[in-house]
């Protein structure tokens, strides 16, 4: 299984070099082919939702007491809101720092106006109840599906018998079996999935755009890369104690098909396996975490809408207030919540964000040419945010709920196979 993962992030690598070079190169060619990664989108997403609800549920099952849920519940929420907030700062820090929407020069009356799209705190709580449970399956509705089914499997562990549970345990983990079974056929095809999404978002964004944009480009880089390999491992590496370097070569995979086809939702079960298999995380841990970290945290997005709303300020001459900032901050996290699966839905959600703050909703027409590039940058992040928090709550379920016992029987297993 290892050499096969190892095998398979290797091509790709190589996959992803290819589709920069034909991206760039053949344009025409690659637009011909963009049908392949569609499939591949699509059939990644046919049991999305099926895979959301048995995961949560097997891993309510697993802890069964509504104290230790409730505990691990709680601790992951405010790890995903802590991290968010974090990356929001970052973000404002370099941009009050560097400037990089001064360095531009951009005619704006020319640019198209973007869908408006309005939030409050109210609204934002009526978005988590469906009007039917078919509804939110139908639509892909993430945060419906997590919010609901929770409530409701754990009213089944209130109310079911201990047989009953068992026996629908049972049933569950069968059906999440065969779902993964299907996606990891899905998956032996990635590298030619890779070449054609990539590819296409290469040729589709256009050299010159590129370099139109490039100081808007090569700072949101280092802000994306700053907060994944500076702020996230420091905090990681200080006050939980692991060594995230030598945990992204265990769970690199799942980073890879992250940045390639630039949706969280495609890469939760890679995410799941690789934590799984190849960080040793305990399972229910592994089935709690991934689909609420899919739904709930976007460190990249939201670092990237923090980052879009202050370049569009500075471009067109508007300075932003202190106050106005941390309306941004606020606005960010709530919509980073509910934040679509989909690549592309982070422009929908800035719109949000410019109506907080007075800023013309045609202005994200400045950044629409190299968004989507970008888009793959930061699903990375959210990835790697996603792994590093199942990495801490996989610790604390060790030794403060599981007391040990899956360290213990992973030390009898390798103490028989030495022996």
């Amino acid at each position: 299984m290892k050499k096969a993962s190892k095998r398979l992030e290797l091509q790709v690598i190589v996959s992803l070099w290819l589709a920069l070079l034909a991206g760039i190169y053949f344009p025409e060619m690659v637009q011909q082919i963009s049908w392949i990664g569609d499939i591949f989108m699509k059939l990644l997403k046919t049991f999305l939702a099926p895979l959301l609800l048995f995961s949560i549920l097997s891993a309510i099952l697993s802890l069964g007491d509504m104290k230790k849920l409730w505990s691990i519940g709680l601790r992951t929420f405010w790890y995903y809101m802590l991290t968010t907030t974090l990356a929001i700062s970052l973000s404002l820090l370099l941009m009050n720092i560097l400037k990089p929407g001064s360095w531009v020069n951009f005619e704006f009356e020319n640019y198209e106006a973007a869908e408006v799209t309005t939030l409050s705190f109210s609204w934002f709580l009526l978005s988590l109840i469906p009007d039917n449970i078919v509804e939110s399956f139908v639509t892909l509705n993430a945060m419906q599906i997590v919010t609901m089914w929770i409530i409701f499997w754990v009213a089944l562990i209130v109310s079911a018998k201990r047989e009953e549970i068992l026996h629908v345990k049972s049933i569950v983990e069968t059906i999440n079996s065969a779902i993964l079974t299907f996606i990891s056929w899905v998956i032996l095809l990635t590298p030619i999935w890779v070449f054609a999404i990539v590819s296409w978002v290469v040729a589709e964004s256009g050299i010159e755009s590129i370099i139109k944009l490039l100081p808007f480009a090569w700072v949101s880089l280092l802000a994306l890369t700053l907060h994944a390999c500076v702020t996230l491992t420091a905090i990681w590496y200080f006050v939980w104690k692991f060594n995230p370097w030598k945990y992204f070569l265990k769970v690199k995979e799942a980073i890879l098909v992250a940045f390639s086809t630039s949706s969280s939702s495609a890469t939760m079960w890679v995410s799941m396996r690789v934590a799984r298999e190849n960080a040793k995380l305990s399972d229910e841990v592994v089935k709690f975490t991934f689909p609420i970290g899919t739904t709930v945290n976007m460190d990249g997005t939201a670092l990237y809408q923090a980052w879009a709303a202050i370049f569009v300020a500075q471009v067109i001459g508007i300075d932003l207030s202190i106050m106005q900032q941390i309306t941004v901050v606020i606005m960010i996290i709530l919509a980073s919540i509910w934040a679509a699966w989909v690549p592309g839905a982070g422009i929908v959600i800035l719109t949000t964000v410019f109506l907080s703050i007075w800023l013309p909703i045609e202005a994200i027409g400045l950044i629409l040419a190299i968004d989507r590039l970008l888009d793959m940058f930061r699903t990375a992040v959210n990835v790697w945010g996603d792994l590093l928090t199942a990495k801490v709550i996989d610790g604390y379920y060790l030794k403060h709920i599981d007391d040990g016992k899956t360290e213990k029987l992973k030390l009898k297993v390798i103490t028989e196979k030495n022996s």
